[in-house]
């Protein structure tokens, strides 16, 4: 099911005149749909004609507990002939990551994947792997684990004629597959590496 909103309205005509207030923008929250609107009072020609600007969010599927290589918390590296353990312990702020495209506001198309773009949370790490043979190496890294959203997002232009009720929809254009990442409530990260 498509999630939809309307971004904004703009008077387009000769000789038309228009005053617009802005709507109220609330604080965006988790699998919240949220919508920025601009109310429009128009008087104009009867050729006169609105046009609307609405991003639609297609295609979105969601993977929890996936591990976010972009988001690296602590590495550690034991050289062979070293032998030993490797540790990591780190502290680090992970923040929800959200990208857009074709011009879609950043923080409504968060609320319509179901993320909230202002959330962020403390990942503490403390790890040690195995006692490590000196005739072996061992490089571990430590990253942050979270939910990812992949989706595409649509824009639509609406037009409606002066004094008509129905407003004509056509998709403009088709952004390529984005994604959105938000970190674990709990903190988690995963361990990834090897000795050898």
């Amino acid at each position: 099911m498509k999630n939809r909103f309307k971004l904004c309205a703009v008077a387009a005509a000769t000789g038309l005149l228009l005053s617009t207030a802005p709507a109220a923008h609330a604080a965006p929250a988790v699998a919240q749909v949220h919508s920025t609107s601009v109310a429009t009072t128009a008087v104009a020609p009867a050729r006169g004609s609105v046009t609307y600007w609405r991003y639609e969010v297609i295609n979105l599927k969601k993977t929890k507990d996936w591990t976010n290589k972009a988001e690296e918390l602590g590495t550690c590296k034991v050289s062979k002939g070293t032998g030993g353990y490797c540790k990591i312990s780190s502290g680090s702020t992970v923040g929800t990551d959200v990208n857009v495209s074709l011009g879609a506001p950043i923080g409504d198309i968060a609320a319509t994947v179901g993320f909230n773009y202002h959330y962020s949370t403390n990942v503490n790490v403390e790890w040690s792997s195995l006692k490590i043979p000196k005739n072996k190496s061992a490089l571990y890294k430590a990253y942050a684990v979270g939910t990812r959203a992949t989706y595409k997002i649509q824009k639509w232009k609406g037009t409606k004629a002066m004094g008509q009720k129905k407003t004509t929809w056509t998709l403009q254009s088709t952004s390529g597959t984005l994604q959105a990442f938000s970190p674990s409530p709990r903190g988690g990260f995963d361990i990834v590496g090897s000795t050898k």
